[in-house]
């Protein structure tokens, strides 16, 4: 017979590795943005496209899902939640990051965007008033302290801009923490095909309301499904299962290692140097995750979930 801390290990075991393939998916996601830009699509439109043809994906998976075992929906109230997280939070997030961008040089923005794992643990301890372990705190502020050394130089500081970036941060430690809590007793995939719907209608919104220019090309659209994907149906999908087993807090510490991904891929795929400092950071990314994994499970109990 499986004793009870067994099942919680593999629990967190699992929980851990749906973060990890959560934080690659999200370090690739960039590479198809950045192809989509450069065949003339609009940040709205690739946005909507982004969110629209993934939530269009998530509502297939859903159906098929049903079709094989039953899916118990959850109450209206909740779904309306869970609704307002895709179409408010998300959406908030992504729009005060980028408009950080006009303000300050990617590198800063992407080390305060790296702050919200501290975030996660204050909304957690101080708003939600749940008890964090000294060993949580520390590898949370050693995974942002190795994450902002994995992004490496920054430029161009400006307080608007640094602000914009501090908010972004502050909004997904919001979608993480509500996340994580939501998907209790909702299910994996019902949360982020919700989450994802929502975002959807509000970026096709904005597009619409803007103008906003789409793919013109088959490299376009290529890179914009690649997008949708990978850096959507994946990426959040991963996460939200991760968030389903594993407390917010490590949760996030764990997907601090998307930088570190993405300075891989760098180096890989597109032969961009790699600083010793940003080899320094991966290291503590990597260490600060490794010693959060070994902590033994049970002191933060995660509910288990109907479906995932």
């Amino acid at each position: 017979m499986t004793s009870s801390s067994e099942v919680a290990a593999r629990r967190r075991r699992i929980g851990a590795a749906c973060v990890l393939g959560s934080a690659v998916a999200f370090a690739v996601a960039p590479i198809f943005g950045k192809v989509a830009y450069a065949h003339g699509v609009d940040a709205f439109a690739l946005l909507a496209l982004r969110f629209a043809s993934a939530a269009l994906i998530l509502w297939l998976l859903l159906l098929l899902q049903r079709s094989r075992r039953r899916i118990v929906w959850p109450p209206r109230a909740t779904v309306v939640r869970v609704l307002a997280l895709g179409g408010l939070v998300l959406p908030a997030e992504v729009i005060l990051y980028f408009n950080s961008l006009h303000h300050i040089g990617a590198g800063l923005a992407e080390v305060l965007l790296f702050l919200y794992p501290m975030w996660v643990v204050l909304i957690t301890a101080v708003v939600l008033r749940t008890p964090v372990s000294r060993l949580v705190v520390l590898c949370s502020v050693g995974a942002v302290a190795g994450a902002a050394l994995t992004v490496g130089a920054v430029e161009g500081v400006d307080l608007v801009g640094v602000l914009l970036a501090v908010g972004a941060s502050i909004g997904f430690a919001t979608y993480v923490v509500l996340s994580g809590r939501l998907v209790h007793g909702v299910g994996a995939l019902v949360t982020t095909t919700v989450v994802i719907t929502g975002a959807a209608m509000t970026f096709s919104v904005l597009a619409l309301g803007s103008a906003s220019q789409g793919p013109t090309d088959a490299a376009g659209w290529a890179a914009t499904l690649g997008l949708s994907v990978v850096g959507t149906v994946v990426s959040f999908l991963l996460l939200t299962a991760g968030l389903a087993r594993l407390p917010s807090t490590d949760a996030s510490v764990i997907s601090t290692v998307e930088p570190a991904v993405a300075v891989v891929l760098g180096a890989v795929l597109l032969g961009e140097p790699v600083a010793v400092l940003q080899v320094v950071g991966v290291v503590v990314v990597l260490a600060s995750v490794a010693v959060l994994l070994r902590r033994q499970p049970g002191t933060d109990p995660v509910a288990p979930t109907l479906e995932h």
